[in-house]
């Protein structure tokens, strides 16, 4: 039976997971049609949102599996650093281009979309927050990883 200082973790890596999943989800089905059609895959930035989103929770999954007594935990953690810096470079990538649809850019001659897809917008943004919010736990995540790896260190 694991213990209570490995469940939380593991706890905290499966709802980050979860809301990783959710985010890129939310993101795949984000479109709408009235007019004309708008569709998420038409920007790069929302496809590098979904692919970083399916990623770290796919890695993530896997690492619930990893017994707790595994050494390939130490590699976890830069791996963990390195992802969690990947799914924030995507949620601030999407959230630039999200703002741009939202607002527009007079200067390059970009109309604002969100006044005519609102559903659409809502959804990108559902998904950004979201990511943002799932980001946020797996930095939660990533410090205690690191606060167990230093005391490992430091008790031995």
């Amino acid at each position: 039976m694991a213990s209570n200082g490995d469940m939380i973790p593991r706890a905290l890596r499966g709802v980050a997971s979860l809301f990783s999943i959710t985010a890129a989800t939310l993101m795949i089905t984000a479109r709408q049609r009235t007019t004309s059609h708008v569709y998420f895959g038409d920007l790069a930035p929302y496809w590098y949102f979904v692919f970083a989103n399916f990623t770290i929770a796919g890695y993530s999954a896997l690492l619930i599996c990893l017994p707790s007594k595994s050494q390939l935990w130490r590699f976890a953690v830069a791996l963990d650093l390195i992802l969690t810096v990947i799914i924030f470079s995507s949620c601030s990538a999407a959230l630039a281009v999200g703002s741009m649809e939202s607002k527009g850019n007079p200067h390059a001659g970009w109309l604002p979309i969100c006044h005519t897809f609102p559903i659409y917008c809502f959804r990108v943004f559902l998904a950004i927050g979201i990511g943002f919010f799932g980001s946020l736990i797996y930095v939660m995540l990533q410090l205690l990883c690191i606060q167990e790896a230093f005391n490992s260190i430091l008790l031995d």
